[in-house]
């Protein structure tokens, strides 16, 4: 078969669409996803996911040494999720499956299935990195869960000495 022009054109008009396709079928499979059994906002999955980010971002040990899946903050960010807008809530259970998703390209496996040695350096790795919108959208949800985690009363107790203003009232 001889290669024309043509088929030069086709392949390049296509190569386009099909991204944009495979884009809008990633969208709807990721966008607004049922909450899972037992929970307010988060699919199983999602839970998963944060459940792993929390335990990369505080693993085990230290003080007080308590890893942040042990902390249940996976079940603290579901809560705060059922307590905010549609839309948001929408908009940042897409950025959970984004997130989830990412190392695929890297690691071959979402976030949640790497070991935590992967998951920490994947996750320093999107809170130093360059582009903005990942880090900034990483560090919101570690943010969120650092509310949860100065929140829980293991960490407020310990924390209370040192602010004499009120944690853990």
């Amino acid at each position: 078969m001889k290669l024309t022009r043509r088929h030069v054109l086709a392949t390049a008009a296509a190569v386009p669409a099909a991204a944009a396709l495979g884009g809008l079928a990633l969208g709807a499979r990721w966008w607004d996803r049922p909450p899972g059994a037992g929970l307010a906002a988060l699919s199983a999955d999602e839970h998963a996911f944060v459940d792993a980010l929390a335990e990369a971002w505080m693993p085990a040990g230290g003080t007080p040494a308590l890893s942040g899946a042990e902390a249940r903050l996976a079940d603290f960010f579901d809560d705060v999720l059922a307590h905010v807008d549609a839309t948001n809530r929408a908009l940042l259970k897409v950025l959970l499956q984004a997130l989830d998703d990412l190392p695929f390209v890297t690691h071959g496996a979402a976030f949640r299935d790497l070991g935590l040695a992967d998951r920490d350096a994947v996750l320093r790795g999107w809170l130093t990195t360059d582009q903005s919108l990942l880090r900034n959208g990483v560090t919101g949800v570690v943010a969120l869960l650092a509310l949860g985690w100065a929140d829980h009363p293991d960490v407020a107790a310990w924390l209370s000495p040192m602010f004499p203003c009120g944690v853990g009232r």
